[in-house]
């Protein structure tokens, strides 16, 4: 009986520790991430900003977390909502990633909406605004560390009429979602002050050959205050110099989006753009050692200057890393790190960001120019509006 007893508890033991080697080794299995942005169109330059920006974060933890390993898999989702969904769907059935992050295009985070709070995949949007997703159809999956359509551009309307002392505005941005969500939102601001909005012009994105909406504005000169405009990327780049090449820069004034005169852009839109004001989330000329830190890496890591987009995938990262971080890693308990993602909160590149209560964030609103310096173009701030959320509205 002894001798059985004692065999008992040997195995009883020998079983404890093997258990305990596999849950050990279960719990040091590496976390997979799942990214989307598009490499290709008009979104391209954009999309590599925003994947520069998320894996320079992750270099700079070592791709660890509480002992674990970080696997960064990207795919390209084009900027068209079908691919991305499809890409999604390989990301997390395929590649079995634990969280999903990138998105430049709202027409993509769009598409991804039903099926991450399907699949309980959480969601964490770099870029992408659409402003319903952290409103109407907010998901406890679905966390932005970017903007919300028409946030910062409430904060743009408001400043444009009490600052600027612009009365009437014609505008003008890309026809899809983010650009009718920004103008709205500048609208709301704008009008709610007093403003009036002569006229509204979307061109398709895209758009090779501005001539045909120039000449719409061109009619404007002398009538209105200020041109407010939308584009990103490659359309930025061509609305900015055809604006010059037109005559209407120095004739009708633009107040844009930060993502017409983007740190990406600015090498080709050059002197086109000198002098152009913007209203943001980030401003590479942001006066702070956590900025000054980063523009240094970024530019020693990649070779050139950090835009908005850089900013937006760095700080991507940095929620989803130190809500692992909060876990000890332990993605398995999701619950647990949902939980610790809303509680997130740090002095990032654009100040300090946090989340609100629908899982959206909130930040410092900075008006920005471009200016030439030593023959180089860089967005400098003007001025600051603190504390501005999706919900934000000025007081009269």
């Amino acid at each position: 009986m002894r001798k059985g007893l004692l065999l008992t508890i040997i195995f009883v033991f020998l079983f404890s520790l093997i258990l305990g080697g596999l849950k050990k080794a279960e719990a040091a299995e590496p976390i997979k991430i799942g990214y989307l942005a598009p490499y290709v169109g008009v979104f391209a330059k954009f999309g590599s900003d925003l994947r520069d920006g998320f894996k320079l974060y992750l270099d700079e933890v070592g791709n660890k977390v509480a002992g674990r390993q970080i696997i960064f898999i990207d795919e390209d989702s084009e900027g068209k909502p079908e691919v991305g969904l499809v890409k999604a769907k390989k990301l997390v059935e395929k590649d079995q990633v634990r969280i999903l992050a990138g998105i430049i295009s709202s027409g993509v985070a769009y598409a991804l909406r039903d099926y991450v709070t399907e699949k309980k995949i959480p969601l964490v949007i770099t870029n992408a605004g659409a402003t319903k997703l952290t409103q109407e159809q907010r998901s406890p999956f679905i966390f932005r560390t970017s903007f919300a359509n028409g946030q910062q551009d409430r904060a743009g309307g408001w400043y444009a009429y009490a600052k600027m002392g612009a009365r009437k505005v014609i505008m003008i941005g890309s026809d899809y979602a983010a650009g009718h969500e920004k103008g709205d939102g500048f609208k709301k601001t704008f009008k709610f002050m007093g403003g009036e909005v002569i006229e509204e012009i979307y061109p398709p994105l895209g758009t090779n050959d501005f001539a045909p909406y120039l000449a719409k504005i061109a009619n404007y000169v002398g009538k209105v205050d200020r041109t407010w405009a939308f584009f990103a990327g490659s359309d930025a780049i061509r609305f900015v110099n055809q604006y010059q090449e037109y005559g209407l820069k120095e004739k009708l004034k633009l107040f844009c989006e930060e993502g017409v005169t983007d740190e990406a852009n600015l090498p080709s839109q050059k002197d086109a753009a000198l002098g152009i004001e913007s209203y943001a989330r980030y401003c590479i000329g942001y006066d702070s050692p956590e900025n000054k830190r980063f523009v240094t890496e970024y530019r020693k890591k990649y070779n050139y200057d950090p835009g908005s987009l850089s900013e937006g995938g760095y700080v991507g990262a940095k929620f989803i890393m130190k809500a692992l971080d909060a876990v000890k890693g332990n993605i398995e308990n999701q619950e647990a790190f949902l939980k610790a993602l809303r509680s997130v909160k740090f002095e990032a590149p654009r100040g300090p960001i946090r989340f609100d209560g629908d899982q959206n964030v909130i930040f410092n609103t900075f008006i920005e120019r471009v200016e030439k310096k030593e023959g180089k173009y860089n967005n400098v701030v003007v001025d600051i509006i603190p504390d501005v959320d999706q919900y934000w509205m000025p007081k009269k």
